[in-house]
């Protein structure tokens, strides 16, 4: 194994255990990011097995025969983190069904898993010298062209429901899954074209140099982008007792329910509506999730976009202020409640309570 190799195997490796401990470790992170974490450890675990083999029967060779199969996994990995980070669900337990290619490997193989000497040979065979191996590598190539095609399915459909349902969406998160699904499909591409069209040694050590970029690419990303990776976690609370809007998205019902608890405590409690500049992205922002996600909540769960959600909590400050006799103008009330022109005071007041302010004010005193 050439030095440049090694030195590109030994930084992937490092990148990889480090990014692990970054995402797994950090409370804040969702449960998404956390499959992302376990992703760069088997990808760190790909970097070190080529080490591991080249220093022969050493005191890690046990390693060697339960790490050679996990690219097996590596397709229903990616696939069920996509699926995660769009839809904000967790495992279940049918996807174990995603394990079966590892399964299969480690069952056509079982021989050597307890047999260092065998695996040093075994990974060091061509993939054609014996029926297993060529068995056992077509399954782990296959297993990744479909879900490569599953995942590409995945974002396009969802992406396409987020512009069909949502009024708002960021699309910081269909750009990074779009990102991570490119230097997945370059690394496997090449690492195929590598071993079954020509073997050059430059189009290995290309793959591998692309799989260090995708780590440092996912570590830029956490840097620049962290609400990417970072969500604020919400306790489950009881369903809300309005009439949620029972179209599809790509939340379910009960995070939904969860989301709008909690931007309901944060608005009516700190008074966020106050804010004549708050926007949709700014109150996400400030709630811990992304854009779309609270789009979505406040649409399908809430019965109402995101101005007549912020514009009932101003109309019930300025009816609560003239309940208790305020004598100050109309106006200055509207505008301390949030609002940033007396037409729009007027025209959102008159459509939630029915009447003109001028009116309201003369009825209650």
């Amino acid at each position: 194994m050439s030095q440049i190799l090694t030195f590109i195997f030994a930084i992937g490796a490092f990148q990889g255990l480090v990014l692990f401990a970054l995402l797994v470790s950090d409370q804040r992170v969702n449960y998404a990011s956390k499959l992302l974490g376990v992703m760069c450890l088997f990808i760190a675990s790909s970097f070190a097995l080529p080490l591991i083999v080249e220093a022969g029967n050493g005191p890690l060779a046990w390693l060697i025969a339960p790490l050679v199969f996990l690219p097996a996994c590596y397709g229903g990995l990616t696939y069920l983190y996509c699926s995660s980070a769009i839809t904000g669900s967790k495992l279940k337990p049918l996807d174990l069904l995603h394990l079966i290619p590892l399964i299969i490997c480690y069952l056509l193989n079982y021989e050597i898993l307890l047999a260092p000497e065998k695996a040093i040979e075994f990974v060091r065979m061509h993939n054609d010298a014996t029926l297993t191996k060529a068995i056992t590598a077509a399954i782990i190539f296959a297993q990744v062209v479909l879900y490569i095609g599953l995942i590409i399915s995945m974002l396009f459909y969802y992406q396409n429901k987020a512009k069909q349902t949502l009024s708002s969406y960021n699309p910081d998160v269909f750009k990074w899954l779009w990102s991570l699904t490119a230097f997945f499909v370059i690394f496997w591409g090449l690492v195929i074209f590598f071993n079954y069209i020509s073997r050059i040694p430059s189009i290995n050590l290309i793959a591998y140099a692309i799989l260090v970029l995708m780590v440092y690419f996912i570590g830029f990303v956490q840097w620049r982008n962290p609400s990417i990776f970072h969500i604020q976690k919400l306790d489950k609370q009881p369903e809300i007792k309005t009439k949620p809007d029972t179209s599809e998205g790509l939340l379910d019902q009960e995070m939904r329910s969860s989301i709008l608890q909690e931007v309901k405590e944060k608005v009516k409690k700190e008074a966020l509506y106050r804010n004549s500049e708050l926007t949709l992205a700014t109150l996400a922002e400030y709630i811990g999730v992304s854009v779309h996600h609270l789009s979505e909540t406040l649409n399908q769960q809430g019965g109402k976009n995101f101005n007549q959600f912020i514009n009932e909590y101003r109309v019930a400050e300025v009816c609560e202020q003239l309940k208790q006799k305020n004598k100050r103008n109309l106006i200055d009330l509207a505008l301390d409640a949030g609002f940033s022109s007396k037409s729009s005071f007027n025209a959102t007041f008159k459509k939630l309570t029915g009447k003109a302010p001028s009116v309201y004010r003369q009825e209650i005193t």
